[in-house]
């Protein structure tokens, strides 16, 4: 099943009683501590995110991946989670391709990706558990801190909107990895500067990305310029159009009735995400599709399940693929007369 990860995802169950919970957990679970990794940092450290500080005393045993695509910067920085939250594909053991090998032959348990009772937290026993991309509200926050130290969004950013440099370095930091992380960051963003460089036509060009909603056939989605999938985009020297970027408003996209799809033709190029050949088939037969300026134009980039689930991760992992086609592909749609 394919999440619709477009908008805000299932608010998860705060259960009560967390203290009890925690004290019938102490025996629960699988063992699964992770060895220590040389050039670990030092403890005890601390994280700054939107509800306050995170202390974490000691270098993290149990991890449990949170948030719907946390699990890439733990696992590129050589920890393997106890748990993964379920996001999008329904991968082995909730990990894409890109990821995979990471994971050192382990199974982590499978988180769903509607509700998580914190019973099933607690019986994990973690020691860190990571939310970056979770969308916690107070509440949630301090009931899972109670069990063990959360790492929120920063306050910085909208829900589900935090850039990856920011995600990378903050599960550096709370894994004692920090000089990692940030030679993860650096790397990558050498490769979005060579990329910019290699494609200087795409600089300034604005790119609506878009899909269907699988929960209402009469709209679909745009992002705005606070979205993941469009920090890839201006991380190439693009710009989400302005109509695009007002109807999003503080948030991370925008909802358009399929009766307004000539929106489209106020942008470059328009790159249509979708969760499979069925839902992308049944876009490009809505009215009026077939007449738009863009798709006369070739001004259209319809990539293919994995890579659409890479723009929606935007990981240090996941992104890394799509450099090696995606800016190519964009800057020849660039070009077409």
């Amino acid at each position: 099943m394919w999440l619709p990860s477009w908008f805000p995802p299932p608010r998860v169950l705060v259960t009560a009683v967390v203290a009890l919970l925690v004290l019938s957990a102490c025996g629960a679970g699988t063992d699964n501590p992770q060895p220590a990794a040389p050039g670990d940092g030092v403890f005890p450290v601390a994280v700054t995110q939107k509800f306050g500080t995170t202390a974490i005393t000691e270098r993290p045993q149990r991890v449990v991946s949170f948030g719907y695509t946390d699990q890439d910067a733990i696992l590129a920085l050589g920890g393997v989670p106890v748990a993964i939250r379920e996001f999008t594909g329904q991968q082995p053991s909730a990990t894409w391709p890109w990821a995979q090998d990471r994971l050192q032959g382990q199974r982590p348990q499978v988180l769903p990706v509607g509700e998580v009772s914190t019973e099933a937290i607690a019986a994990l026993r973690p020691d860190l558990i990571v939310a970056i991309s979770a969308g916690l509200t107070r509440e949630q926050y301090d009931t899972y801190s109670r069990i063990a130290p959360v790492l929120a969004a920063p306050a910085q950013y909208v829900d589900y909107g935090t850039p990856w440099q920011d995600a990378t370095r903050m599960t550096g930091t709370a894994l004692g990895r920090a000089p990692e992380a940030e030679k993860l960051v650096t790397d990558l963003e050498a490769r979005f500067a060579a990329a910019r460089a290699q494609y200087p036509a795409l600089a300034g060009k604005t790119v609506a990305g878009a899909r269907p909603s699988s929960a209402d056939t009469a709209n679909y989605f745009v992002w705005g310029s606070q979205d993941l999938r469009a920090r890839f985009f201006s991380s190439l020297g693009m710009t989400v159009p302005p109509d695009v970027d007002r109807l999003a408003g503080n948030a991370f996209y925008a909802t358009i009735s399929t009766e307004e799809l000539s929106r489209f033709d106020t942008a470059d190029l328009v790159v249509l995400i979708t969760a499979s050949a069925q839902e992308r088939a049944s876009f490009e037969a809505l009215p009026g599709y077939s007449s738009l300026r863009v798709v006369r134009d070739g001004k259209v980039l319809v990539p293919d399940d994995r890579r659409s689930a890479a723009l929606s991760f935007s990981s240090v992992l996941s992104l890394p693929e799509l450099l090696d086609t995606m800016p190519a592909e964009l800057a020849k749609a660039v070009a077409t007369p």
